[in-house]
C-alpha cells in the first residue's frame, strides 16, 4: 500500500509524457483540464494527449459533477420547507409558522409577503396558506393545537 503511494508521488512530480522529473530547473505543467498529469513541456503534451485523453475526459466530467452536486451543509434545524436551503443557526434568520409548525428561512416568508402585497392578498401562511394569526394569543393557540396533536416540531 505504501509503495503504490510512492508511486503515485513520483508519477505527480514527473512528466507524463517523458519522464523527467520536476528538479529546481525544471518546473512542470499540470494539465488544463484534469490536473491530473504534468508536462515538462508543450511538445510532450501534445505527444501524450493520445494516451491521456480518454482519462482525462472521465475526471474532467467527475470533477465538474462534483461542483454541480455539492450539497450545502446542513444545520441540525433542517432544511426550509419551500426552497430546501439549509436553515441559519440563528434563529433571527427563519420563522416557525404557528399554522403548520413548518420552519421557514427568511427568503422565503419575504418572498410570500411581496406576492402578498403586489397581488394585494391577504396575509397567509407561505406553505400551508391558512391565514396567519393576528394577536400573539392566536399564534398560541395555535402552536398548543399542534402541540396535542403530538408534532414534535411545535415543542
Amino acid at each position: 500500500m505504501a509503495t503504490a503511494d510512492l508511486g503515485a508521488e513520483v508519477a505527480e512530480m514527473c512528466c507524463a509524457s517523458c519522464g523527467i522529473a520536476e528538479i529546481d530547473g525544471i518546473k512542470l505543467m499540470e494539465c488544463n483540464v484534469c490536473d491530473l498529469v504534468r508536462y515538462c513541456s508543450v511538445k510532450c503534451q501534445r505527444d501524450h494527449i493520445p494516451k491521456h485523453l480518454q482519462v482525462c475526459k472521465k475526471r474532467a466530467s467527475e470533477l465538474r459533477d462534483e461542483i454541480l452536486f455539492k450539497q450545502p451543509e446542513s444545520s441540525h434545524l433542517g432544511d426550509c420547507q419551500i426552497c430546501c436551503l439549509p436553515l441559519s443557526i440563528y434563529k433571527k434568520n427563519f420563522t416557525l409558522c404557528s399554522c403548520c409548525s413548518k420552519r421557514l428561512c427568511n427568503g422565503c416568508m419575504y418572498a410570500n409577503k411581496l406576492r402578498q402585497i403586489e397581488g394585494r392578498l391577504e396575509e397567509t401562511c407561505p406553505f400551508c396558506r391558512q391565514l396567519m394569526p393576528d394577536t400573539d394569543e392566536e399564534a398560541k393557540m395555535n402552536l398548543m393545537r399542534r402541540i396535542e396533536a403530538n408534532d414534535p416540531i411545535a415543542t
